[in-house]
């Protein structure tokens, strides 16, 4: 079977070749037709593991993750002229979560995102050294946001203390689910250490949210970079179809392109005392171009 398969596609690719020729031909397309090369021709494919393995010989070859703009339908990257085809003007819901400080128990960061499927991946909030974050207690709590942010946030007075993002750089807060430690390899274990920390970050701004940013390495690239500069742990809770991976609890299984998939999250986060807000945000967000499905930012390894 499989000797008569290659016998099959060979003669096809002959066949491809002269049909090639007598076109290059009729367009005038001058080519010398002696020389020319074809990814499928024994010679090149031997150059090319050559100069692959020699690469990786030299220690210049290393596995890692590129963050790209993905669709899970279709199980494809997209390029940049791609994603230009399918932005879309959409409501979503938004979600500003509470972080709880671990060394003072009752004070929370509020980070706010537009995707809340990727809460669950969660490993690191970032924050703009120099901006300036106010301390705010609200029904027996305090939660820190931007100061600049705080006047869209009802039920906040004036701050009953005020800092600067580097102060809160270094403290460490309780995660808000346990996923990603669990699912880890065992490579990436030793960088938990760093997880579940406020980091200084450049591409922190004032212009909405609370001025913390919540960081999933795996599905941003601003998330990724800083992910990488720090040395945090990578590990996927989602999988190429877009869903929430074995041993995400009540998660498994879902898509995180579906609505009612953020919904849960926000029911879970609301019982246990961890949502700040929701809301309505309208924004332009890209879709497949071909299937028109939701893309989503995903790391593959490459």
């Amino acid at each position: 079977g499989i000797a008569a398969f290659n016998k099959k596609c060979r003669e096809s690719v002959f066949a491809y070749i002269d049909l090639w020729e007598k076109f290059t031909k009729r367009i005038g397309y001058w080519v010398d037709e002696s020389k020319a090369y074809f990814t499928f021709d024994s010679a090149y494919m031997e150059v090319v593991w050559h100069i692959f393995a020699q690469t990786a010989k030299d220690g210049r070859l290393y596995k890692d993750y590129k963050v790209l703009p993905w669709c899970p339908r279709c199980g494809t990257a997209l390029s940049s002229h791609e994603l230009a085809q399918g932005y879309t003007d959409v409501k979503d819901l938004t979600i500003t979560a509470k972080f709880e400080l671990v060394d003072e128990p009752g004070t929370f960061l509020l980070a706010w995102t537009t995707t809340p499927w990727t809460l669950p991946g969660n490993v690191a909030l970032a924050v703009g050294a120099d901006i300036e974050y106010g301390v705010y207690e609200q029904n027996g709590i305090r939660v820190i946001l931007a100061k600049k942010l705080v006047a869209k946030e009802t039920g906040l007075l004036e701050a009953v203390a005020t800092l600067y993002g580097r102060d809160l750089a270094g403290k460490k807060y309780k995660p808000l689910y346990d996923f990603s430690k669990a699912l880890a390899a065992e490579s990436e274990r030793p960088k938990f250490e760093k997880a579940f920390q406020v980091h200084a970050a450049d591409f922190v701004t004032t212009e909405d949210g609370t001025g913390i940013v919540h960081t999933a390495v795996m599905y941003g690239q601003e998330d990724f970079e800083l992910g990488n500069k720090i040395g945090l742990p990578k590990v996927h809770l989602v999988n190429p179809e877009g869903k929430f991976v074995d041993g995400t609890g009540f998660l498994a299984g879902r898509s995180v392109v579906e609505e009612e998939t953020s919904i849960e999250i926000l029911k879970d986060l609301q019982t246990r005392g961890l949502l700040f807000k929701k809301e309505s945000y309208t924004h332009s967000y890209p879709f497949c171009w071909r299937c028109k499905t939701r893309l989503i930012y995903y790391a593959r390894d490459s």
